[in-house]
């Protein structure tokens, strides 16, 4: 892949200059911080509503810091797996549509390269962010709790990031296959909906990515994981989308 370093090293100039920077790691480290504080003020704002209803009464049982954990993985199952949809969306169509891939092709730069080392600093940037929000949300966690159990959150957090790493590299390739960021990003939420719908198949949970949400929230709860097939599968087919990924842009026409 002649120019892979040279345009991995673009890559990394253009996260720093732009709103990229902000908006990934902004979103992350956000829910890191205030999902602790969600979790300890829920009980008490639900309780204070109920109270204000004539004959309705709620009680909940006291937050505890695996409270905090979840309210994480739930922000990260939702909204940044959308915001990993919706940015993705524009990974290689957007260098179309500048024209910066145009540019790049005439230069000593192989194609293949060109798509590798954007999913590369897509995938160095959500992991470096993922493991600076967990850090924050423990933190924050022991700060308000009095103790955390880091090694599942960790757990937790680690299966759904091969998610989020499968999630990002189908979007390399649906942002190869579609011209437009639109059709890039409806593709993208197919296919996670439909990873939704097929976790009613108890076989696709057990022995597929399928699984890795509810193995997620289960890790996460100190239980018992036979992650090795989520998470196997996971990373096969994130190499095998990076590689279709490869392989559609060298036979395309800029």
């Amino acid at each position: 892949m002649t120019g892979y370093a040279a345009f991995l090293g673009k890559e990394w100039m253009e996260i720093r200059r732009t709103w990229r920077i902000w908006v990934l790691p902004g979103m992350l480290l956000f829910f890191g911080l205030t999902s602790p504080i969600l979790a300890l003020v829920t009980p008490s704002l639900i309780s204070s509503l109920a109270g204000s209803q004539p004959g309705m009464t709620i009680t909940l049982p006291p937050p505890t810091p695996f409270d905090a954990g979840a309210q994480f993985l739930k922000s990260l199952n939702q909204l940044v797996i959308f915001a990993l949809i919706l940015g993705g969306a524009g990974s290689i169509s957007g260098e179309r549509a500048t024209g910066t891939a145009v540019l790049a092709v005439t230069k000593p730069v192989s194609r293949s390269a060109l798509v590798m080392a954007k999913l590369t600093a897509d995938l160095l940037l959500l992991a470096a962010s993922t493991l600076a929000a967990t850090l924050l949300c423990g933190a924050m966690t022991a700060a308000l709790f009095g103790t955390v159990t880091w090694r599942p959150l960790f757990f937790a957090v680690g299966l759904w990031l091969a998610f989020a790493i499968l999630v990002t590299s189908a979007m390399s390739l649906f942002s190869v296959w579609f011209r437009s960021r639109g059709a890039a990003a409806g593709a993208g939420l197919a296919f996670f909906f439909v990873t939704l719908l097929a976790a009613v198949w108890p076989p696709t949970v057990r022995y597929s990515f399928i699984g890795l949400s509810s193995q997620a929230g289960t890790a996460l709860a100190g239980g018992t994981v036979a992650w090795w097939w989520s998470v196997g599968t996971a990373l096969l087919a994130s190499c095998l989308f990076a590689i279709v990924s490869m392989k559609a842009f060298e036979h395309q026409e800029l």
